[in-house]
């Protein structure tokens, strides 16, 4: 439970759904906003990757953007963390492909209002999606792309579909703290040759709330 008064930055963005997340779901979304709160979850992503994005490994790599790489039950540590002067979510992905160092991909989601935010990921692209629970999981749904410049979203409107394609993501609560999740991301101009995916199952390992 969150200290008395304390309100999970994806509260506001589950609004009335909230109540009704299962035990899991409400775990891996603990983090309150103006805090130092901290969640991590581990476990294992099978990951695939279309042939243009292999070979797109090495600039991949340096933008930091998705994983250079793709593999079977690849171990997988996700930590989340809030901001102590604002409402973001922020993702810490650690990957542990076998012979390379660990590969570290952040984002940070920044709420929109009621089911919806934005993800941020390196050069200011970000990601507008919707967040709704229905039949049991967690959906989050693709609004388009944005590029925030100088503080200011530019959306990209169809250009930003046909170079990235969709994504779409899923959770859904396997037990008291597991759950499992799939992402996919294509359908742009390149089509299979782009395609880019991961999907796994995780556990909430720690929970530190901090002021």
């Amino acid at each position: 439970m969150t200290t008395a008064g304390a309100t999970p930055i994806f509260q506001d963005i589950f609004a009335e759904q909230w109540d009704i997340l299962p035990p899991a779901m409400k775990a891996h979304y603990a983090n309150r906003s103006f805090s130092n709160d901290r969640v991590v979850v581990s476990g294992h992503l099978t990951i695939r990757m279309g042939p243009l994005l292999l070979l797109a490994s090495p600039v991949l790599k340096v933008l930091k953007m998705l994983t250079p790489w793709a593999g079977d039950d690849v171990p997988c540590t996700v930590t989340f963390r809030s901001e102590p002067d604002s409402r973001a979510f922020i993702f810490e992905r650690r990957f542990h492909f076998p012979g390379h160092a660990p590969y570290v991909f952040r984002s940070k989601m920044i709420p929109q209002g009621p089911h919806e935010v934005i993800e941020y990921m390196a050069g200011g692209i970000g990601w507008r999606c919707g967040y709704v629970y229905e039949n049991d999981r967690v959906l989050l749904q693709h609004r388009g792309y944005v590029w925030r410049i100088f503080g200011v979203d530019i959306p990209l409107s169809w250009m930003g579909e046909c170079l990235l394609g969709r994504g779409d993501a899923f959770e859904e609560a396997t037990g008291e703290d597991r759950f499992r999740m799939r992402m996919t991301l294509g359908g742009g101009l390149f089509g299979r040759l782009t395609e880019y995916s991961y999907e796994g199952e995780f556990t909430v390992t720690d929970i530190q709330y901090a002021e």
